[in-house]
């Protein structure tokens, strides 16, 4: 119990996106709000101002920084987990939306994939994916032998921006059998982008064969307002 809490202590002196010495992979705090954002795909609410930023998105195979980069926040109340995004693109006309079946392939939209390994057991994660026009598909992992289907009762929105788009997401912690994380919870978390008119498929934790590798998740930190 010592050790978790020095770790813990040691991940909350962290600075956004940062890793320790022996615990592999960055770390994003996700602190506490004090009221619930608005699920528009507007981030004009305090808790965004004040949330820490995952960024630096790096390409599959680890093959340099994405030119067309990303930021993903996150904070929580009682209820729901709430994740952000800032897709930038310098073309905004060549964003490709054509999904609009809920479960169908998103991926081959430009959309954002989210990765929440809850147990942080490094092999068991929840998979969202949301592309421009807010069409939804969600799984539960691990990838092999296959991921199983999950319709879970999570909420998106997106908004146009003059540099590319933006998207938020709340996910209800019952939606995850789970109830609201206490300080110091650590879950396996990841972030991605398919970015479709450049082929640039990028993650905030660097992965090397494909987005389903959670032993190369980073790491969410639930931590109170600070």
């Amino acid at each position: 119990m010592l050790w978790g809490r020095r770790i813990v202590l040691a991940l909350l002196a962290l600075g956004p996106g940062e890793a320790t010495s022996g615990h592999d992979g960055p770390v994003l705090r996700c602190r506490l709000s004090e009221a619930r954002p608005v699920i528009d795909g507007i981030l004009d609410e305090a808790c965004w101002a004040g949330a820490d930023v995952a960024t630096g998105f790096m390409l599959l195979e680890r093959r340099g920084r994405a030119t067309q980069q990303t930021e993903c926040r996150v904070t929580y109340d009682a209820e729901n987990l709430y994740v952000s995004f800032v897709c930038l693109e310098t073309d905004p006309s060549g964003i490709l939306t054509r999904c609009t079946e809920r479960d169908g392939e998103v991926w081959n939209d430009d959309c954002v994939e989210i990765f929440l390994d809850t147990r942080h057991d490094h092999r068991t994660y929840f998979h969202l994916i949301a592309n421009r026009i807010a069409t939804r598909f969600d799984e539960v992992g691990p990838y092999y032998p296959r991921p199983q289907s999950w319709d879970g009762d999570w909420l998106c929105a997106t908004s146009a921006a003059t540099a590319g788009w933006t998207i938020e997401f709340a996910i209800p912690f019952r939606a995850l059998d789970l109830t609201m994380p206490r300080p110091g919870t650590l879950w396996g978390f990841n972030a991605h982008r398919q970015q479709h008119r450049l082929v640039e498929r990028s993650s905030w934790s660097p992965v090397l064969h494909g987005f389903h590798e959670p032993r190369n998740f980073g790491h969410l930190l639930f931590v109170p307002q600070l």
